[in-house]
């Protein structure tokens, strides 16, 4: 039976998450990634249920829960390690929808996914070049280092630099930066730490901490930009003693235990102004490389699983022939761009604003609206995440995936 082929250009969790879409619908996939690895080694990622349900919908919710971990009662604490606020936000987010918060490695991630793909459908070391992105009629055609493919369907998830975006949308190639900076890492535990916190300091300097599955911690810091800013690895961890060596431990046992190799820095940036569409032709543009957003909020990669999942419920069955119907995939990606553009517009937007709170606001207010959600009752945080959280992917249909065995 003849298959519809789409063409990914992109091995991160929204170019992985888009390739097993398809699939289940019958599609023959091929991934392009550019480096040797799926994921970078030292970065965490949160999920939250609007994720963990889009992973349903795949078929490897319940295999990305076993692999994760919740990062269990915590709250915000000061330099010295005074608590401001005490709140269990997973537990809290389990109750009002459903699933918790969830955090494991990007890699562990990318291993769920990857084994439920077929072999042979990453072809790593591959750049995409361009893309001629065809129409009603006309494939697509991916151009990369080692040739050319047509493809009924093409998927831009190639990241915040997004190469197809620049050639597609060349006004919007470049990101624009928001003035501060992070620094992830992932590393052993060194000391049992069985809950997570976050510690806010004065310039907008914060750092989190959250334990992962098998005795590993998830960290993460954020600091204004200066002009040290681009320096190589080592540079960093004397950045990061600098800004926190004194703080409360364990953050100066943390610090002290890191290599160079575990450190990913990076300034913070996003798309403002966003894209006009998030598709031109036959390609679609998900994730970073359509709406990459500041990670004020973590819901960079629940934004890319939910555009993984409403593209393949667009565009339909792969499988050509008597009895299936082949959507249109022009008219399909029009409407992908009208349902992904308002979500993910607002989502961006609350995040920006949250981190630039986070960064300008001075200090001493930080302090004070910590210690009055502290006498909030209820749950606040939760039930302001509810229009992010609450929402629901489209249901696919029963997997039938074809017997692809490579690109």
């Amino acid at each position: 039976m003849a298959r519809r082929r789409a063409l990914i250009a992109g091995g991160g969790l929204g170019g992985l998450a888009a390739a097993l879409a398809l699939y289940r619908r019958g599609w023959d996939v091929c991934v392009f990634e550019q480096g040797p690895d799926l994921e970078p080694v030292g970065a965490g990622i949160s999920l939250w249920p609007n994720g963990l349900r889009s992973l349903d919908q795949l078929g490897i919710g319940d295999a990305v829960r076993a692999a994760g971990r919740s990062p269990g009662a915590g709250g915000v604490r000061q330099p010295d390690g005074t608590w401001l606020l005490r709140e269990d936000l997973s537990g809290a987010v389990r109750e009002r929808f459903g699933d918790p918060l969830l955090l494991l490695h990007r890699a562990d991630l990318a291993e769920v996914v990857v084994r439920a793909l077929p072999f042979g459908v990453v072809q790593a070391s591959t750049r995409v070049l361009g893309v001629h992105p065809g129409g009603e009629g006309t494939p697509a055609t991916v151009i990369t280092e080692h040739g050319e493919s047509d493809a009924d369907l093409v998927v831009a998830a190639d990241g915040i630099r997004s190469g197809l975006r620049g050639f597609l949308f060349p006004r919007h190639a470049e990101p624009s930066p928001e003035g501060y900076s992070t620094w992830r890492m992932v590393v052993p535990d060194p000391g049992g730490l069985d809950t997570g916190f976050e510690t806010w300091g004065s310039d907008g300097r914060r750092f989190a901490v959250a334990p992962l599955a098998g005795d590993r911690l998830y960290c993460y810091a954020t600091a204004s930009q200066d002009s040290s800013d681009g320096q190589p690895a080592a540079r960093q961890i004397d950045r990061l003693h600098q800004h926190f060596g004194d703080w409360h431990e364990p953050i100066p046992a943390i610090l002290a235990g890191l290599t160079d190799d575990r450190v990913l820095h990076h300034p913070v940036e996003d798309l403002n102004p966003g894209l006009p569409a998030f598709h031109r032709g036959r390609v679609a543009l998900i994730g970073d490389a359509a709406h990459a957003m500041t990670p004020d909020l973590g819901q960079g990669g629940g934004m890319a699983l939910e555009d993984a999942v409403v593209l393949a419920s667009l565009v339909g069955d792969g499988r050509i022939g008597e009895g299936y119907r082949s959507v249109p995939i022009p008219a399909a990606l029009e409407e992908f761009s009208a349902q992904r553009q308002p979500r993910t517009g607002m989502v961006a937007r609350r995040s920006r604003r949250m981190g630039r709170l986070s960064s300008v606001t001075p200090y001493p207010a930080q302090v004070m609206a910590a210690r009055a959600l502290s006498v909030v009752p209820g749950r606040p945080a939760a039930r302001g995440l509810t229009s992010i959280v609450g929402w629901r992917p489209p249901e696919l249909p029963p997997a039938d995936p074809p017997p692809t065995t490579g690109c």
